[in-house]
């Protein structure tokens, strides 16, 4: 009989507790700090100055520009920017977590920090920057970094899309140098008289900058922020422009002092501080998984330790003047794309700005604000996510709710009640849902939850026979084992794989040495064209369960353009999607995983089926539809690698079938059969 039976509740708690055993370490302050040490010996052995230097520099003049404009935007003196990026990322740097993460004032923070701003003074920011650095420190003492996950994808892209449309409210004034809102100016748009007030001059260099910036855009490596601000500010010293300038920068790093806060005001300053050190605690965390996925880091960040460096950061900002930090995705992907190794690059690129502090402090005092202005509006573009908002739409009607709830409260000043509806809205539909999901995975993988093994032959199977019959079953086994294998003629087997039984390989299919493909048990598999099952993997089946795929019963079913990466593990019933990637020693077991899905290294998917485009980050088990609801969208980086993975894996099928001399014309496939496979894989 056809069934499909859930994993046992104790191998779920087993595998888990494994997991937990190697996280452990995370919680204990001891172990961070060994692991800090380590690391540190690594970069001082020197193999990689050279490429670290390198890229500090791209990254500094990357964050030069950027954290000047940050500041002036918050209503600071671009001083604050400058430290908070030379002090608050080089403490960050030194005792973080993770090696590749830049620090620095963030565009997501300046709401907060602007609000801050306004009702306490510099005074004030300096005060929470204190206040977010102890915060940070017990969140890390508290290993705090784990629940990072449960944090909704949707919310935290409202909030930053409200970031953006509040950066773009604040900014276009600037661009235009005057003092009217967006909202003013609007009014003001049927009445050309408008037109006179505004400093043409400053459009040219906010628009320059602008444009220049979004021009190179495709050029990853290249400084563009800092190159147009340098060409504009050289055209405007050199042609003696009208224009606002940055002001005064001090030459002189301030001495460390504690800034004094009225009493009155003491209680009210740490209430308004709390959600900004979570946010930015928050922002730190999922950048460095980012930094994780883009620089395919055989370790992974340390995320309490990295909450440690950045508490310290924030600490050391506060102290010396700064404004709040935290871990920046942009500065941090050019950090990555430049060819950084070690975190010492991180380190160097403070260096660098205390250099520029000390060095450049009066060039950069003449820079034009418009231009400032200019790159903050291209910033504010590109926090808004207007493609995760219409995705919502389409999937999830209370979702893109959060969503607009968040970016609605940041923008009109109720930051915290917008995500705490948001949050509320995310989770009740989640709540609401969950019937639906259940019966959903149910139908999918025809669950028979009676499937219970009776305590008597639990006691037949642990007695030892006295000899061996070759009864039906294992007459059926024999046969299994003896079926061969549909192999079309494009795809290449390495001749030390080993592939046993019903399994039919599309067209272009690249199997790696040492990988096993078992169809003996459970049988048959299915693997679409262009997908390739790497060395050490192993693919196996339980007996008499299978997938369903238009209409057809396949015990292992991979899709078109899959990835199954080193030593990963694949045991059905299973089926992959079309475009899936899955990770370095992941197993995925009973589970149904959707189109363009990515599973991280190490990651365990158990009994479960996630939806299409979905992240399960590394070392992650995803044993419950709790947990898969909780499952994070992939990014475009994400697709992106798998897409390489493909093509790299075509190029050695050609490479190694003409090594070894196979031909590409001939084939081992019914064709007929191939085109109803490839057929019934579109229709899933």
């Amino acid at each position: 009989m056809k069934k499909i039976i859930e994993l046992k509740k104790y191998n779920q708690t087993s595998i888990t507790k494994n997991l937990n055993k190697k996280k452990n370490y995370q919680g204990n302050f001891k172990e961070n700090f060994l692991e800090l040490k380590e690391n540190w010996l690594e970069v001082l052995k020197g193999k990689s100055i050279l490429q670290d230097t390198l890229s500090a520099i791209t990254v500094a003049s990357v964050a030069l520009p950027l954290n000047i404009a940050l500041a002036v935007a918050c209503g600071l003196p671009a001083s604050s920017g400058l430290i908070a990026g030379a002090i608050g990322g080089g403490l960050a740097a030194i005792f973080g977590g993770s090696s590749l993460q830049v620090t620095g004032p963030a565009a997501a923070l300046n709401v907060m920090v602007l609000a801050i701003t306004k009702d306490y003074g510099a005074i004030g920011v300096c005060f929470a920057c204190i206040i977010i650095g102890i915060i940070q420190l017990v969140l890390s003492y508290l290993s705090a970094g784990r629940f990072i996950k449960y944090v909704p994808e949707a919310v935290l892209a409202g909030f930053t899309t409200g970031v953006g449309i509040k950066l773009l409210d604040s900014q276009i004034p600037e661009l235009f140098g005057f003092d009217y809102t967006v909202m003013q100016l609007l009014n003001m748009m049927s009445h050309p008289i408008w037109l006179t007030e505004v400093s043409w001059i400053a459009v040219v260099c906010g628009l320059f900058v602008a444009l220049f910036v979004t021009s190179c855009r495709q050029f990853k490596q290249f400084p563009a922020s800092f190159v147009g601000i340098v060409i504009i500010t050289a055209l405007a010293i050199h042609l003696n422009w009208n224009v606002e300038r940055v002001g005064v920068i001090s030459a002189i790093l301030p001495s460390p002092s504690f800034p004094l806060i009225n009493s009155e005001k003491f209680m009210s300053l740490i209430i308004a501080t709390i959600p900004l050190a979570f946010l930015a605690s928050i922002e730190t965390l999922l950048s460095a998984q980012a930094v994780d996925r883009i620089s395919n880091s055989k370790k992974e960040h340390n995320s309490n330790l990295e909450l440690f460096g950045q508490g310290l950061g924030n600490f050391g900002s506060g102290l010396v003047g700064g404004m709040p930090v935290s871990g920046v995705i942009v500065r941090s992907t050019v950090n990555v794309q430049s060819g950084a190794k070690t975190r010492l690059s991180s380190l160097l690129h403070s260096v660098l700005i205390i250099a520029s502090i000390i060095y450049f402090s009066e060039i950069m005092s003449s820079i034009p604000l418009a231009a400032l202005a200019g790159l903050l509006c291209v910033v504010g573009i590109r926090l808004i996510e207007v493609k995760v908002f219409f995705h919502l739409i389409k999937t999830s009607k209370l979702e893109s709710f959060a969503f607009l709830s968040a970016a609605i409260g940041t923008v009109v000043g109720y930051l915290l009640s917008g995500i705490f509806i948001g949050c509320f809205l995310f989770f009740l539909e989640k709540w609401l849902n969950k019937p639906l999901e259940l019966n959903k995975k149910k139908e999918s993988l025809r669950i028979n939850r009676r499937a219970i093994i009776n305590s008597s032959i639990r006691e037949n199977l642990s007695k030892k026979p006295t000899h061996f019959e070759l009864d039906s079953e294992k007459i059926s086994w024999l046969s299994q084992i003896r079926d061969k294998a549909s192999i079309a003629a494009s795809s290449f087997v390495h001749q030390k794989a080993s592939i046993i039984g019903k399994v039919i390989l599309g067209e272009h299919v690249h199997i790696a040495a040492e990988s096993s493909i078992r169809a003996d048990e459970g049988t048959p598999f299915y693997i679409g064209s262009n997908s390739n099952i790497q060395d050490g993997v192993v693919i196996h089946a339980l007996k008499e369960k299978w997938i369903s795929v238009s209409g057809e019963d396949w015990a292992v079913y991979i899709g078109e353009n899959v990835s199954v990466a080193h030593q990963a593990l694949v045991h059905g019933p299973c089926y992959i999607g079309n475009n899936s990637f899955i990770g370095f020693q992941a197993i995925v077991h009973d589970s149904v995983v959707g189109s363009h899905c990515y599973i991280g290294i190490g990651a365990i998917v158990v009994s479960v089926e996630i939806p299409d485009g979905r992240y399960v980050p590394h070392g992650m088990v995803v044993d419950s539809i709790d947990k898969v609801d909780l499952l994070p969208l992939v990014t475009d980086s994400h697709k992106h690698f798998n897409e390489d993975v493909v093509d790299v894996n075509k190029g050695l099928v050609v490479a190694y079938k003409k090594f070894s001399g196979q031909s590409l014309n001939s084939t081992n496939i019914n064709m007929n059969t191939l085109k109803k496979l490839i057929t019934a894989n579109d229709k899933f």
